[in-house]
């Protein structure tokens, strides 16, 4: 019996050593038990905890003082007794009947009882191999949650793969909007063009150019379409180009010698940023150090579409270093150097005017580009605005053409044979190009006259000089026969010129014609003498 004892013993402090160590899950080996060695733990273990109970209760009983003594062994544990032996799972415990409160141990529970150390506090157990096991992967799993909820952890910085791009600073970077292509731009007035399906291992660029010559390349950015670039330069003039590099836009370039930046065409001074709208694709903006923020369309080149200009506090001059849209594309921002964020509405330049009406409770509003809003509220608003807002657009009508009818004579001879009608639009093109047909009716004069045309009748002295000795009735086609045609007047009867020199004038005495060829043969030697 000791010697089994002794083994019990021995296993319990293995199996202790093991948990504490931790690996007490690994293996996974068969459970061997020894059953007599856990018949004689679970009555030792019966008689502790009855013990215990009837201490308990003892101790009960006296705390509450002169109440009725209740024998140790109540006829109320009696239906608990037999309820405990009616019960299949509690046959098969070995031992003293369980006291009153207390059910019989499972097996996991007898090797609660095998833990060496001091009892636990109530509400508390001791947890086996396996449960420890567990709980660890259950921590596991918590800081399994807590990496996946850490920001840092989510940085994609595993690997990384380098592009050459130069020597010197890497100052612009942009992506299509389908990340297939890479645009970098530096210090060294370079612009390279990255394909990722097309590279290899390698890594080389398909295409460099320096599309702004000499100058830094500040900001790059794809299109919302990814169909075209905006490039800004340290130089005063913004270019777009296409996927492939080749210029599409330049913009305009401003007179530097006038004071009001809003009165030129163009940005004057180094461009520092610039940007796409985010939903109109035709649409960007630049910054300068001219201190305007520009608003540019593609399809116009020569000109600006807006300006705007940037002050501070005393109404001041300030240089805009950043610009950018709101999401919606309804705002336009400017982060400038005296360190203001300034923002502007995109439909307006500067309101003006502005004017409210009680009874309609709307605001009108007058602005610096030529444009009136009105702005009301469907619920809070009466009548104004409200009353066109509703009504479809009104279609346009067509001017009505009248064409002659075409009439079909499939048997007649080609000669008799009309030509047939393609369609009523090619023959009003066709009539467009004819002068005769296209030509306007030049409406009737009123007043002096304009663009060489006179009045029928004229108040003013220019008109009437004219109208009857300027104008010459007959139409002549040929100029120089109708100035021929009084040449023999003019000189039998000279009028204009002649008779205002006729006492005065002298006498012409003209040089006496000789043979130039005689005179010219006497003064030359026989031997230079022309031979006939």
């Amino acid at each position: 019996m000791s010697d089994r004892t002794s083994d019990a013993d021995n296993s319990r402090k293995d199996a202790d050593i093991s948990s504490v160590m931790g690996f007490a899950g690994f293996g996974k080996k068969a459970r061997t038990f020894d059953l007599d060695a856990i018949f004689e733990q679970t009555r030792r273990t019966a008689i502790e905890r009855s013990q215990r109970v009837l201490d308990e209760r003892v101790q009960q009983e006296a705390h509450n003082g002169s109440q009725e003594e209740k024998p140790s062994t109540s006829t109320s544990s009696k239906p608990e007794t037999d309820s405990s032996d009616s019960d299949g799972s509690d046959s098969d415990v070995i031992g003293p009947p369980v006291p009153p409160g207390f059910s019989a141990q499972t097996e996991e529970e007898e090797d609660d009882d095998d833990m060496v150390g001091p009892p636990l506090p109530p509400g508390y157990r001791r947890t086996t191999a396996d449960e420890d096991e567990g709980d660890d992967d259950d921590d596991d799993d918590d800081m399994n949650d807590e990496e996946d909820d850490n920001p840092v952890k989510k940085i994609p910085d595993t690997h990384e793969i380098t592009l050459q791009h130069g020597t010197k600073t890497v100052s612009a970077l942009a992506l299509d909007p389908s990340g297939a292509r890479l645009v970098t731009g530096g210090f060294d007035y370079d612009v390279k063009f990255w394909d990722f399906a097309g590279m290899d291992a390698a890594l080389q660029a398909f295409r460099s150019l320096q599309p702004c010559e000499c100058h830094q390349i500040r900001s790059l950015q794809y299109s919302i379409t990814g169909d075209v670039i905006l490039v800004v330069a340290g130089n005063s003039q913004a270019k777009v180009l296409d996927r492939d590099g080749f210029q599409v836009l330049e913009c305009v370039k401003g007179d530097q010698y006038i004071v009001d930046m809003a009165n030129t065409k163009g940005h004057t001074a180094m461009l520092n940023d610039g940007c796409w709208h985010p939903k109109i694709k035709e649409e960007f903006l630049t910054c300068s150090n001219d201190g305007t923020v520009r608003m540019w369309d593609l399809n116009s080149e020569k000109k600006h579409k807006s300006v705007f200009k940037p002050r501070s506090q005393q109404g001041k001059k300030v240089t805009p270093t950043c610009c950018t849209y709101s999401r919606d594309g309804k705002l336009i921002a400017a982060g400038c150097q005296d360190g203001t964020i300034q923002i502007w509405d995109r439909n307006l330049s500067s309101v003006v005017r502005c004017l409210w009406h009680p009874k309609l409770n709307q605001i009108m509003i007058g602005t610096g580009n030529g444009l009136a809003k009105v702005y009301y509220d469907p619920v809070k608003s009466q009548r104004g605005a409200m009353l066109c807002v509703v009504k479809s657009k009104r279609k346009e009508k067509h001017a009505e053409t009248l064409t002659q009818d075409y009439i079909i004579t499939p048997h007649a001879l080609p000669m008799f044979r009309e030509a047939r009608q393609r369609s009523t639009r090619k023959q009003l093109e066709k009539d467009r190009l004819d002068p005769l047909k296209s030509h306007k009716p030049e409406p009737p004069v009123s007043g002096p006259g304009r663009g060489g045309r006179v009045a029928a009748h004229g108040g003013t002295l220019s008109s009437y000089i004219v109208k009857n000795i300027a104008v010459d009735k007959s139409d002549d086609s040929n100029a120089r026969e109708a100035i021929l045609r009084h040449a023999k007047e003019a000189a039998e009867n000279p009028y204009w010129v002649a008779p205002a020199y006729k006492k005065t004038q002298p006498e012409p005495v003209f040089a006496e014609e000789e043979d130039e060829e005689e005179e010219v043969d006497k003064d030359q030697p026989e031997w230079k003498k022309r031979k006939i």
